[in-house]
């Protein structure tokens, strides 16, 4: 089973994101079973401690193998994906190879792993939203 966390803050980066994407999130996360959280952020792909500062935070379950993960952890240490995150937002596929923004990181280890979450072959143009709406998303009470 695999835990994702979705969340926006008071930055005004976030406010945007959600207002750009239609949103009530602007982020998501996969939580380690430590409770920590593995994603991509401006300084890169990081595993990183729990937040409770963020305004909002929802957490799902994806039925799926630890592959996801394991995908996932591959991925340390690499770039955030800035020209794919504003390629986004202007429609453009922007993407570089080796860098990851929130979304794209979370649908491309799904998509490794066998176990897509939506049936869009294009895991750069994802945003948090378009993650919430896979049906395989099981929200935690």
């Amino acid at each position: 089973m695999i835990t994702l966390q979705f969340s926006s803050t008071s930055h005004p980066a976030s406010r945007l994101i959600c207002w750009g994407t239609w949103s009530r999130h602007s982020h998501v996360d996969f939580v380690l079973p430590d409770g920590r959280l593995l994603g991509a952020v401006p300084g890169g792909v990081r595993v990183r401690p729990y937040d409770p500062s963020a305004l909002r935070i929802e957490r799902y379950h994806v039925d799926a193998s630890d592959t996801v993960l394991s995908v996932a952890l591959a991925q340390l240490g690499k770039h955030y994906d800035w020209p794919g995150a504003l390629g986004l937002a202007l429609r453009r596929n922007w993407q570089e190879d080796d860098a990851w923004f929130c979304s794209e990181l979370v649908a491309w280890s799904f998509e490794q792993a066998g176990r897509p979450l939506l049936n869009a072959p294009q895991a750069w143009r994802l945003t948090p939203r378009d993650i919430l709406l896979s049906p395989l998303l099981r929200q935690l009470k």
